[in-house]
């Protein structure tokens, strides 16, 4: 490729001249004139020179396609040091040149890095499951084959004591081969459940990362669109303030509700006084069997402490709370780790007064906030049959965090029969998400469901209880709750149905 202009270092600067003089090199790998590359690339031929003398930084996404390009045209591919060293030499005249578009250009590099680290994590833990099915099948083998010479031993042991003597070697070698493979079945399994733990961090990473640099590229356009140094910025969340200034969570408040106008400020400033705890079992049980208000505040690894709900409990607060945290329990992309609290009793009659809706309005009012897990139906409950077919929207909490099908109902277990609806009943107590079935009593004494030992997730509970009930039944997992009837019909919201033998993703 001939470059009509030269690379002034003085003109452009050392890092965008250093950019110039590798992309020209990785240029004459395609063979073509700038032109017939302008054309080729969809790109002007003016930019194109541009980029090429150092005038301009191209995007991130020139650069990657002008490698891939030169390795096409070649039939070879520069190493992995080398595409570094050019991503490097770009992202470094980037930062000289327009540090916003650097920093943006910084977080779409962790996001790429973080869906290549999901990908392989979920790679691997596929793999895994594999070798622990197969190690499975041979263990279940193994076993078949101890109890059949158990008991041909038992029945010949007086009459053939040579063979008696084989049979035993026999049955020492397999179990000690059974013996082997079950240690080594045990180690695939924690191998699993540690690739799942760091798959599921690896998405928590990538959901933080897409959100940071969603609101990152929001702010990019405002401050494009809207240059003046005066503007204004409308909050977009209100943010937990610092734990250092807070009262502990013994210091809890109780609050008498007035009629002052201000009273919505004040329930505000009383939820904010406390120290925010995590949502977990042991904290709840630390709260008094009394109503009050509350509100969630989510803290996830890279981004601010973001309050998310406001809530309120007309009888016991830690009862609504548990509630609350046990859906969160069994959702993706999101952990109870990540979620904390405060809340405040309420002495007064709150049928009279809804004085967490005071706390709402005055905060999109006076603060102009946005409290999203009270716009999305995060705090709905079940919704019953007739809403079943409702089409959830986009900002859906159920759409967001969908339910969570490798959700462990057990870590270990006993082999164990159970009659289908007794089976259906102990998943619906057990599961952090509403499963509804329509099984009657009748349905105690059909073919028993067996579940074998060791692990139960909800998937492979599912799947039990879809070939035991048969083709005639549906379970339909939806986004945010599972139904069981008997019929054949589709959801808009469905994620998986189990009918009889078959497993169908939506």
């Amino acid at each position: 490729m001939v470059f009509q202009k030269d690379v002034d270092r003085a003109k452009v600067g050392p890092e965008r001249y250093e950019l110039a003089l590798v992309l020209r090199d990785l240029a004459q790998r395609l063979g073509v004139s700038l032109s017939r590359y302008a054309v080729r690339v969809s790109w002007d031929r003016s930019t194109l020179s541009r980029f090429f003398s150092g005038a301009l930084v191209p995007p991130a996404e020139f650069v990657e396609q002008l490698l891939e390009n030169g390795d096409r045209e070649t039939g070879t591919e520069l190493t992995s040091t080398t595409r570094d060293l050019v991503r490097k030499l770009h992202r470094t005249a980037l930062r000289a040149t327009s540090p916003a578009s650097a920093a943006l250009q910084d977080l779409r590099d962790e996001l790429a890095d973080a869906d290549r680290e999901s990908r392989h994590f979920q790679q691997e833990a596929r793999l895994l499951r594999e070798v622990v099915r197969r190690a499975q099948e041979q263990l279940d083998e193994q076993q078949f084959q101890l109890r059949q010479l158990k008991n041909a031993g038992a029945a010949d042991r007086l009459a053939h004591r040579i063979e008696l003597e084989q049979r035993s070697e026999d049955f020492e070698s397999i179990r000690a081969e059974r013996d082997a493979l079950l240690e080594s079945l045990t180690r695939y399994k924690a191998e699993l459940e540690e690739v799942k733990r760091r798959a599921h961090e690896a998405e928590l990473r990538c959901a933080a990362l897409e959100r940071q640099l969603e609101t990152a590229e929001t702010r990019a356009e405002e401050d494009e669109a809207q240059p003046h140094a005066g503007r204004t910025v409308e909050p977009q969340s209100v943010h937990a303030t610092s734990q250092a200034t807070r009262a502990t969570i013994g210091d809890s408040v109780s609050f008498h509700l007035g009629f002052d106008m201000a009273l919505g400020d004040r329930l505000w400033r009383a939820l904010e006084e406390q120290a925010p705890v995590p949502l977990a079992e042991v904290e709840l049980q630390k709260i008094l069997p009394r109503s009050g208000i509350f509100q969630l505040i989510r803290s996830v690894p890279y981004m601010s402490p973001e309050l998310v709900y406001i809530g309120k409990a007309d009888r016991a607060l830690s009862s609504r709370l548990d509630t609350l945290r046990r859906k969160i329990v069994g959702r993706k992309g999101i952990l109870p780790d990540e979620m904390y609290f405060t809340y405040v009793y309420i002495e007064d009659d709150m049928s009279a007064v809804a004085p967490e809706q005071l706390v709402i309005r005055y905060l999109m009012k006076e603060r102009g906030a946005k409290i999203p897990w009270n716009l999305n139906g995060f705090g709905n409950k079940d919704p019953g049959r007739q809403r079943d077919q409702a089409k959830l929207k986009p900002e859906h909490f159920d759409v967001v965090h969908p339910i969570d099908l490798d959700w462990s109902l057990r870590d270990d277990g006993l082999r164990r029969a159970w009659p289908p609806r007794d089976f259906a009943n102990y998943l619906k107590s057990g599961l952090p998400y509403s499963f509804r079935h329509g099984l009657e009593p009748e349905h105690l004494e059909p073919t028993p469901l067996v579940v074998p030992e060791g692990p139960l997730s909800a998937d492979a509970a599912f799947r039990l209880l879809g070939r035991t009930l048969g083709d005639t039944w549906q379970i339909s997992a939806l986004k945010g709750h599972v139904l069981l009837y008997k019929e054949h019909k589709d959801y808009p919201n469905a994620v998986r149905y189990y009918r009889g033998k078959g497993v169908q993703n939506a």
